[in-house]
Protein backbone atom coordinates (compact mmCIF):
# COMPACT_ATOMS: atom_id res chain seq x y z
CA UNK A 1 0.00 0.00 0.00
CA UNK A 2 1.81 3.65 -1.28
CA UNK A 3 0.18 5.51 1.59
CA UNK A 4 1.38 2.88 4.03
CA UNK A 5 4.94 3.06 2.89
CA UNK A 6 4.90 6.79 2.61
CA UNK A 7 3.73 7.13 6.04
CA UNK A 8 6.62 4.68 7.16
CA UNK A 9 8.72 7.25 4.82
CA UNK A 10 7.88 10.23 6.77
CA UNK A 11 8.24 8.43 10.49
CA UNK A 12 11.86 7.16 8.81
CA UNK A 13 13.02 11.20 7.84
CA UNK A 14 11.71 11.91 11.38
CA UNK A 15 14.16 9.53 12.77
CA UNK A 16 16.86 10.03 10.65
CA UNK A 17 16.98 13.80 12.30
CA UNK A 18 18.48 12.40 15.21
CA UNK A 19 21.93 11.91 15.59
CA UNK A 20 21.33 8.17 17.94
CA UNK A 21 19.41 5.32 16.28
CA UNK A 22 18.33 4.47 19.58
CA UNK A 23 16.44 7.87 20.60
CA UNK A 24 15.62 7.76 17.41
CA UNK A 25 13.77 4.27 17.62
CA UNK A 26 12.65 5.47 20.91
CA UNK A 27 10.94 8.62 20.10
CA UNK A 28 9.34 6.75 16.67
CA UNK A 29 8.07 4.45 19.39
CA UNK A 30 6.46 6.48 21.72
CA UNK A 31 5.50 8.57 19.23
CA UNK A 32 3.51 5.21 17.46
CA UNK A 33 2.39 3.38 20.46
CA UNK A 34 2.26 5.91 23.29
CA UNK A 35 4.64 4.08 25.68
CA UNK A 36 8.85 3.46 25.58
CA UNK A 37 9.40 0.60 24.10
CA UNK A 38 11.13 -2.19 26.35
CA UNK A 39 15.02 -2.98 26.04
CA UNK A 40 14.22 -6.21 24.37
CA UNK A 41 12.03 -4.22 21.74
CA UNK A 42 14.37 -1.68 21.43
CA UNK A 43 17.33 -4.37 21.07
CA UNK A 44 15.53 -6.03 18.49
CA UNK A 45 14.51 -2.55 16.29
CA UNK A 46 18.07 -1.50 16.76
CA UNK A 47 19.32 -4.70 15.27
CA UNK A 48 16.79 -4.78 12.62
CA UNK A 49 17.90 -1.05 11.63
CA UNK A 50 21.79 -2.23 11.22
CA UNK A 51 20.62 -4.74 9.01
CA UNK A 52 18.56 -3.51 6.90
CA UNK A 53 20.92 -0.33 6.50
CA UNK A 54 23.78 -2.95 5.48
CA UNK A 55 21.39 -4.64 2.98
CA UNK A 56 20.63 -1.10 1.58
CA UNK A 57 24.40 -0.05 1.44
CA UNK A 58 24.69 -3.43 -0.79
CA UNK A 59 21.69 -2.97 -3.43
CA UNK A 60 21.14 0.79 -3.51
CA UNK A 61 17.99 -0.18 -5.48
CA UNK A 62 16.12 -1.57 -2.58
CA UNK A 63 16.88 2.30 -0.44
CA UNK A 64 15.56 3.78 -3.70
CA UNK A 65 12.64 1.66 -4.03
CA UNK A 66 11.52 3.00 -0.98
CA UNK A 67 12.14 6.27 -1.41
CA UNK A 68 10.06 6.56 -4.51
CA UNK A 69 6.66 5.31 -3.60
CA UNK A 70 4.10 8.04 -3.31
CA UNK A 71 3.91 11.33 -3.86
CA UNK A 72 5.61 12.64 -0.92
CA UNK A 73 9.49 13.11 -1.39
CA UNK A 74 11.72 13.22 1.05
CA UNK A 75 14.06 15.38 2.47
CA UNK A 76 16.91 15.68 -0.36
CA UNK A 77 19.17 16.79 2.56
CA UNK A 78 18.24 13.09 4.07
CA UNK A 79 21.13 10.29 4.19
CA UNK A 80 18.85 8.06 1.34
CA UNK A 81 20.32 5.00 2.90
CA UNK A 82 19.88 5.81 6.75
CA UNK A 83 16.26 7.46 5.98
CA UNK A 84 15.50 3.70 4.09
CA UNK A 85 16.63 1.35 6.99
CA UNK A 86 14.45 4.09 9.45
CA UNK A 87 11.71 3.39 6.88
CA UNK A 88 11.41 -0.49 7.11
CA UNK A 89 11.79 -0.04 10.99
CA UNK A 90 8.93 2.38 11.41
CA UNK A 91 7.11 0.01 9.24
CA UNK A 92 7.78 -2.82 11.74
CA UNK A 93 6.56 -0.20 14.56
CA UNK A 94 3.27 0.57 12.59
CA UNK A 95 2.46 -3.40 12.15
CA UNK A 96 3.05 -4.42 15.48
CA UNK A 97 0.75 -5.13 18.33
CA UNK A 98 1.72 -2.55 20.59
CA UNK A 99 0.51 0.04 17.87
CA UNK A 100 -2.43 -2.04 16.48
CA UNK A 101 -3.89 -2.61 20.29
CA UNK A 102 -3.63 -0.38 23.35
CA UNK A 103 -3.59 -2.42 26.34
Amino acid sequence: DPTFVEASRKIGEYMSQFPDNRQAITAAYRRSTGRTPTEKELDLLRRLYESEYAKMKKTPEKAAGWLRIGQYRASPEADPLRLAAFSVVASTILNSDATLTRR
